[in-house]
């Protein structure tokens, strides 16, 4: 895996691509890249052919742990991949710990073991049972197994165990991987964790400098899930611009977590590479529809974004029992085009899964539409303003 960029003038963003990717060595993909989350090797609430009517370009899909740990011997045994095991053998696959868009318990971790919540409970997984999984799984890229249970509200003293906990954890992952047949061709990603303490994250990234990993992932943040939406952004801003500074310029950057629109243009400002699709999963599971537009503008323009920008309309509200436009105005996925809010409200009120299909769509369609034009307006050296 090869990862170039350039820098964007009077702005820390970045413009790159990736590319020689083993499997695929024609595919490139340029960053700021989103990623495709999934849940038990899909796409939630949307099938592998309905996903083609969303997009037909290529994507980088993201395996969470917790969803796949428990197909780990069935993987093995069929041998050739979880891209082919899940029928999505023509995506590039990254898989992570823990999944951005559930909350992960607080807790349950020692020294050599991380805890996975798979959906029948609590997972010890420890670096051996971690890289037999992912030998089995023969993902893309990869994250490092790591302890990354802190917050912007941890201790010192936790961030420290933590600290102490990824290192072990990653000498023996990183030893076996490159001991691995199966994984020679996988890029490796290392996390950066330790919550708010910037001491503690500096020696993170020291520990990490000479290692060979092909990128970071910053997490210790939050703890998953839909409280990621109501974090305190300014602290984690604060966090993310002195862990960016000092981190390799060649380096993939990561930074995972269901971010709102306008976070996410702000992580885009600081530097940061890559994104997950889990806020459009948690928009969905709330039954709303994604609304915001966006307008690229120069760097130079001091034009402030509205503070009353409509980011999602929730269609289980009454008023919309009657209103027959589109989920969003001028928008052109297939459940704009075809169907009404009225319809999806009928849908929901009467307990019909093709809501949560229809939504999905609308909303996965929405959010890969607003990283291309952030891809656009950073290779053109603007920014992207909402409204």
């Amino acid at each position: 895996m090869k990862f170039i960029f350039k820098n964007v003038p009077m702005s820390s963003a970045r413009h790159g691509v990736l590319s020689s990717f083993s499997k695929f060595p024609e595919k490139i993909f340029e960053t700021p890249l989103l990623l495709v989350s999934t849940k038990g090797g899909s796409v939630p609430h949307i099938t592998h052919e309905v996903l083609q009517l969303i997009t037909k370009d290529s994507h980088i899909m993201q395996f969470p742990l917790p969803s796949t740990m428990l197909s780990h011997e069935t993987v093995k045994e069929y041998a050739k991949g979880l891209a082919h095991f899940c029928g999505l053998k023509d995506y590039l696959t990254y898989c992570t710990v823990q999944d951005p868009s559930c909350l992960t318990p607080v807790g349950y971790n020692k020294t050599t073991v991380v805890s996975v919540w798979t959906n029948i409970g609590r997972v010890s997984v420890n670096a051996e049972k971690y890289m037999k999984t992912m030998e089995a799984f023969q993902p893309d890229m990869y994250q490092i197994l790591a302890n990354t249970d802190t917050n912007l509200d941890s201790t010192r003293k936790k961030a420290l165990k933590t600290l102490r906990s990824c290192q072990i954890i990653f000498d023996e992952c990183i030893k076996r991987h490159q001991e691995s047949e199966k994984l020679k061709n996988s890029g490796v990603i290392g996390v950066i964790s330790g919550g708010i303490d910037l001491d503690v994250r500096k020696d993170h990234v020291k520990y990490m400098l000479e290692k060979p990993v092909s990128g970071f992932s910053i997490e210790g943040l939050h703890n998953n899930g839909a409280d990621v939406e109501k974090m305190d952004y300014e602290k984690c801003n604060m966090v993310l611009e002195e862990i960016l500074n000092i981190l390799p310029e060649d380096k993939l950057r990561i930074v995972p977590g269901c971010w709102k629109p306008q976070q996410v243009l702000k992580m885009v400002e600081l530097g940061v590479d890559m994104f997950d699709s889990s806020f459009p999963f948690i928009v969905t599971e709330r039954m709303c529809a994604l609304t915001f537009s966006w307008k690229s503008i120069p760097l130079d323009v001091s034009e402030v974004p509205s503070q009353n920008v409509e980011e999602e309309i929730n269609l289980r509200d009454i008023r919309y029992k009657e209103d027959f436009g589109p989920l969003k105005k001028d928008c052109t996925c297939l459940p704009c085009r075809k169907h009404t809010r009225a319809y999806v409200y009928h849908l929901i009120e009467s307990k019909e899964l093709l809501a949560s299909t229809l939504l999905m769509m609308h909303n996965l369609h929405q959010y890969i539409e607003f990283f291309k034009a952030i891809r656009q307006s950073v290779g053109q050296a603007q920014r992207i303003l909402l409204y």
